[in-house]
């Protein structure tokens, strides 16, 4: 059942990355705005490729419009990272061209993202770079969007067996703060009861 619901949304976003080829200029802009001029600010961490310490990435608070559409909400964090960091600290984790082509989130909390080529044709390869791509994107999401539980990443429309030649993409991600600078939020409440005197 599992199998069978998976390559159903393959073809869900097959479908669609087809249609967009056909049309005559495929970078038009969407149709719907990600959010509406209503919707309150939404502070969120977004995670880049640290340029120096011991973590591979490091976060940097930004902000987007809460929608009431969770996808609205998860695109405009995916525009974010495509637009890369504010500080000089940090590297861009998406390489140049790359494009968000689709992007459905699951009843069970999987966000499926159909990445353009270009984030594996032209990303520079290697383990960690690969892996700094990914939880980039995976961070950014699951951390900031609770709805969020795991993220499977496709390329051009179909399922990959890598990124770039390294870092595996066959089994959807589950975040993972080990590699960040950010503490999870149950460990931080800890800490601040701690620091507070009080139990958390």
């Amino acid at each position: 059942v599992s199998l069978g619901f998976f390559v159903d949304i393959v073809g869900r976003i097959q479908t669609i990355v087809n249609e967009a080829e056909t049309e005559a200029n495929p970078f038009t802009p969407p149709k719907q705005p990600l959010y509406s001029p209503v919707d309150p600010p939404m502070n969120v961490k977004l995670f880049f490729p640290a340029m120096t310490g011991n973590n591979l990435l490091t976060a940097e608070d930004q902000t987007i419009f809460k929608s009431a559409d969770l996808v609205n909400r998860a695109k405009q964090i995916l525009q974010k990272l495509q637009e890369g960091p504010h500080s000089n600290a940090m590297f861009p984790s998406m390489p140049k061209d790359t494009k968000v082509q689709d992007l459905f989130i699951s009843e069970q909390g999987i966000a499926f993202i159909d990445f353009s080529d270009a984030i594996s044709v032209n990303h520079p390869g290697g383990v960690l770079n690969e892996m700094a791509t990914v939880y980039s994107v995976v961070n950014s999401l699951a951390y900031n969007l609770s709805e969020i539980k795991q993220v499977k990443i496709l390329i051009g429309g179909i399922e990959k067996e890598t990124l770039a030649g390294h870092c595996l993409l066959l089994l959807p991600f589950d975040m993972d703060l080990t590699i960040s600078d950010v503490m999870p939020r149950e460990e931080r409440t800890a800490a601040l009861g701690e620091n507070l005197g009080t139990k958390p």
